[in-house]
């Protein structure tokens, strides 16, 4: 059978905590300064993850604020384009309206300057006539000055009549 000495027992025991003591100054203190430097990387790597991250999330903030004033921008041409627009045609309209007034004005002038022309025309040729008539009623020529006042007074007499 076995047989349980209390030397041997205090011997292992004895051996177990030199061999801890030993283990954990030789081993155990290499591979937990081993393990704290990989932690210590770890942890400088995720706060340059995050700074980068928060760079990032700066970045983009300022993207989208560039891209929204670019819109803005764009909107606000947009918006000038069409009011030049419609303010050149507008322009354009007045002109071509005052041009039309314009004509219609020379148009208007150039019939009353024309029926004006037609009725001076008219009167000599009624004139004419009438003096025509004069001398064959009056069997004599009457000369130039006579017949003006002679037409001349037809013409007022026809115009009071109307």
């Amino acid at each position: 059978m076995l047989e349980l000495q209390v030397s041997t027992i205090v011997f292992t025991v004895i051996n177990l905590l030199i061999l801890y003591v030993v283990l954990k100054k030789v081993l155990f203190g290499r591979v937990n300064r081993v393990l704290q430097a990989r932690a210590d990387l770890i942890q400088q790597n995720l706060s340059g993850a995050e700074q980068e991250k928060a760079q990032a999330d700066e970045l983009k903030a300022e993207y989208e604020q560039k891209l929204a004033r670019a819109h803005a921008e764009a909107a606000e041409i947009v918006a000038q384009a069409k009011t030049r627009g419609a303010q050149e045609y507008q322009a354009i309209m007045d002109q071509a309206q005052d041009e039309v007034r314009r004509t219609q004005a020379q148009a208007q002038a150039q019939n009353q300057a024309d029926r004006e022309e037609m009725l001076r025309s008219a009167r000599r040729e009624v004139a004419q006539l009438a003096v025509m008539a004069a001398a064959k009623v009056a069997q004599r020529e009457l000369d130039e000055q006579s017949d003006r006042a002679i037409a001349e007074q037809f013409l007022a007499e026809a115009g009071e009549r109307k």
